[in-house]
């Protein structure tokens, strides 16, 4: 596994659209951490007059502010990660098993290209799997004697809600509903589970007993979504997340009346409830600003009445918050654009350092920690590697330059055949990625989505001030999706959502699906982001558009299917004459690419000549194309003796 040190140092440019506004800031001195960007200067310029290298600001106040505010409110808190499979970042005692909560802590994860749930000790050892069937399980819930885990699965092609024990039998079905069922939530005597559910036409809170019998619709007077139950220590509450009221706040609903109270009501999105051990206190998600964070509130005194809420995590893109048995430990995820990691903290202390559970991978859905669980389910194999989605099937010619081909896309075709001469095709390192992923997205949606797409390939030699003259398409390496997919009735069925981390702004692509019946898809819980001419232009230019609401209907993440066959989205550009809130092809919400751990020129070589690469990607012929000299090195482009200095930058 990872170390910490290694998960949050410094992102991998060369794994993202080339930041040329880049808000991390990484100083090996302080081993760093993300900063927000409404903190972080919004980029560093390098230049060596004289001699040694320096870093120089346009705006050399904020980064005086930076050093002091930031280092001393931001960075001396988490000074680095402690993790339990590696050796510490900064010298801090080693915990125990009872200092950092006891019991264990239940997530979804996406490995050996297969969701299952895994189990973890608080200290990051002893990762167990225990779900092992091909189709998706996640949302896990311990049952009150950690016997057993409630979770959601797509076993037979629609959602339900399944549970599984210590004795290692298959799992059990409790529902069976066509429609979407999962998010479970044992009461705490185990008698009961709360769940959401889209059997009313939406989302909506409902209870069965444990063994799936006597369900209950208790949300059902109100036709916006209601999701993400969360039972109350002592039985008498479900806390669960609603926009019945336009935006997404936290309600309460007491099980004997029926009686619902709403416990936020900011025009921020407030979400996914969790309650402290003693039932007093409750952690949520407050998300606003581009910043997404695990915030505290009491529920005797809650926002919406006037009470205070603190902020609990810092990473600017936080989620799944779970309290230790104890209530003085709180576990969550933290989102990077290159993937996510279970951390934990204590909230009250001061300095003390973030532990790192896990490594850097795809995980999704909520944690849940118990505090009498036992290890049950295996250790998970090293070398086992999973059935594989797809082959690649390559024909690398020995001894020829270049060693492989490009190849046509069969069964995609471009948008306008005035793009790339109307040629679709990809390096014959990743053509069969492509094409099973297009297979995919048709079976899960009832569309061939991927059959027309906007570019899958640019020539060698083609610039223009909108593209980056290093692009991955030359290399075969990126495609380009539909800007926008409508169906035979003229309704757009594509769906944009904006996700911002580690300083960056992404997009999150859904599709609706063609049935509408629970065998395809899900229902969607975030709001899409309005890029409309109405939105970005009259209502909020500021922001580039503005939050719509969410929609009925069942979606599939396209941007999560792309990700499990290696193709990787982008970051929206930001620079001052080429900013996504103002200009549309700036957005980039469209394009995927699959580098495979490869520079840029590295990949080139592949598929081109040498003598070819070398004439077109020199040093000079990048600074002709106004390209950023840092975006050239970490291409791997060779650079030429004058220009070495780079070699020299150090985050």
């Amino acid at each position: 596994m990872q170390s910490a040190e290694a998960l949050w140092e410094m992102p991998d440019t060369t794994h993202t659209r080339q930041h040329k506004n880049p808000s991390w800031l990484a100083v090996r001195l302080w081993r760093v951490i993300p900063i927000r960007s409404q903190i972080a200067p919004a980029g560093f310029v390098i230049q060596q007059p004289g001699g040694g290298l320096q870093i120089r600001r346009e705006q050399k106040w904020n980064l005086l502010m930076l050093l002091l505010a930031g280092a001393a409110l931001l960075i001396a808190p988490f000074l680095g990660y402690r993790t339990a499979y590696g050796s510490p970042v900064l010298d801090s005692p080693p915990l125990s098993q009872s200092g950092v909560g006891g019991g264990r802590i239940a997530f979804s994860a996406y490995r050996h290209h297969n969701w299952d749930i895994y189990t973890v000790n608080p200290d990051g050892s002893d990762l167990r799997r225990v779900t092992h069937d091909p189709a998706p399980d996640r949302s896990p819930a311990w049952s009150p004697d950690g016997t057993g885990i409630a979770f959601a699965s797509r076993r037979d092609h629609n959602w339900d809600i399944y549970v599984v024990d210590a004795s290692g039998d298959e799992p059990r079905r409790l529902t069976t509903h066509p429609d979407y069922d999962g998010a479970p939530s044992f009461s705490p005597d185990g008698g009961r589970i709360a769940f959401e559910s889209y059997r009313g036409g939406d989302l909506d809170i409902w209870v069965m007993d444990a063994d799936g019998g006597y369900p209950q619709n208790l949300t059902s007077g109100v036709t916006e979504g209601d999701f993400g139950p969360a039972w109350s220590p002592d039985g008498r509450f479900i806390a669960f997340t609603s926009w019945r009221y336009g935006d997404k706040d936290v309600f309460l609903l007491e099980l004997g009346s029926g009686q619902v109270t709403r416990l936020t009501g900011s025009p921020a999105i407030e979400e996914n409830p969790v309650w402290t051990p003693d039932g007093q206190k409750m952690a949520f998600i407050y998300q606003e600003d581009g910043a997404r964070d695990v915030y505290i509130m009491d529920v005797a005194y809650p926002p919406a009445q006037g009470g205070r809420t603190r902020r609990l995590t810092w990473f600017t893109r936080d989620d799944a918050p779970a309290w230790s048995p104890d209530g003085q430990r709180l576990a969550f995820i933290a989102h990077r654009f290159d993937g996510e990691a279970i951390l934990s903290v204590e909230p009250d202390a001061i300095g003390e350092l973030p532990l790192a559970l896990t490594g850097l991978e795809t995980l999704v859905g909520n944690l849940a920690w118990n505090g009498v669980a036992g290890a049950w389910g295996e250790v998970p194999a090293e070398d086992d590697a999973g059935q594989p989605l797809y082959v690649e099937v390559v024909t690398p010619q020995e001894g020829r330059d270049p060693p492989y081909d490009f190849k046509r896309l069969p069964n995609a075709f471009l948008e306008s055949r005035e793009v790339s001469g109307g040629v679709t095709k990809l390096s014959d390192r990743v053509d069969d990625s492509f094409n099973a992923l297009q297979a995919r997205v048709r079976e899960e949606t009832g569309y061939d989505f991927l059959g027309t797409v906007s570019e899958a390939f640019r020539h060698i030699g083609f610039v223009n001030k909108a593209s980056a003259y290093g692009s991955w398409h030359k290399a075969g390496r990126a495609f380009d999706m539909l800007f926008e997919f409508h169906n035979a009735a003229g309704e757009s069925l594509l769906e944009v959502v904006r996700e911002d981390m580690s300083g960056e702004t992404y997009w999150r692509l859904y599709l609706r699906c063609a049935r509408q019946d629970g065998s395809q898809g899900e229902p969607i819980k975030v709001n899409p982001w309005d890029l409309s001419y109405q939105a970005r232009s009259v209502e909020n230019p500021q922001e580039g558009g503005k939050l719509k609401p969410i929609p009925n209907g069942y979606y599939v993440d396209l941007t999560a299917l792309a990700q499990e066959y290696g193709w990787d989205r982008i970051s929206a550009h930001d620079e001052a004459d080429f900013d996504w809130t103002w200009h549309f092809k700036a957005l980039e919400y469209w394009h995927y690419e699959k580098r495979d751990s490869r520079g840029w020129y590295e990949a080139m070589l592949e598929v081109y000549p040498r003598r070819k690469v070398e004439e077109l990607f020199t040093w000079e012929r990048f600074m002709e194309a106004e390209e950023e000299p840092y975006t050239v090195l970490v291409k791997g482009v060779p650079l030429s003796p004058a220009e070495r200095r780079w070699l020299r930058v150090r985050p």
